[in-house]
């Protein structure tokens, strides 16, 4: 009988050993994009996407991450970016669990208060004081909806207010 096991170690963990990190910053899951061969990996601090051979193709901040959700009969993992890009979806398999929740966990570390924006019924948006979990720097950030255009001078008004009082409670 073997006092210890040595768990086999797969691809998405080998190029996430290998891949660059922070000093600090470790690798809390990684897990293969079964659609492109693509290696989603979450550290601590960042998240990361690896082409297939393991060189870098995208590396951003929890804090871009708006919002996403998983689902869990497929094992897909779908992301909004706050920037506005294009969304981005990762299809893990339904057996794949680490990666979905170090995701949330991740976003949800990075999130210090939000706040729904609204103006006489109508959500505009939301506001949020962000945590870079790179630096610790708190940064607030303004989303709008879709819907709400660069000319509305009301929901924009509205939005800078609901921003600076959540800066004002975060203490910025």
């Amino acid at each position: 009988m073997a006092f210890w096991r040595r768990t086999e170690e797969g691809p998405a963990d080998a190029a996430a050993r290998r891949m660059r990190r922070a000093p600090g910053d470790r690798v809390m899951a990684a897990a293969v994009d079964v659609t492109t061969g693509s290696i989603v990996v979450g550290t601590v601090q960042e998240l990361v996407v690896l082409a297939p051979d393991g060189t870098e193709v995208r590396r951003r901040r929890w804090l871009d991450v708006d919002a996403g959700s998983w689902e869990s009969t497929t094992g897909s993992v779908s992301v909004t970016w706050v920037d506005g890009s294009r969304g981005t979806q990762w299809m893990f398999g339904p057996e794949e669990r680490k990666f979905p929740e170090v995701f949330r966990d991740r976003v949800e570390a990075s999130r210090v208060i939000d706040t729904p924006v609204v103006d006489e019924g109508r959500t505009i948006g939301r506001a949020a004081i962000r945590k870079d979990l790179r630096t610790g720097e708190l940064v607030p950030q303004l989303l709008y909806e879709r819907r709400i255009r660069r000319d509305d001078a009301m929901a924009h008004l509205v939005g800078e207010r609901a921003l600076a009082d959540l800066e004002e409670q975060a203490g910025l």
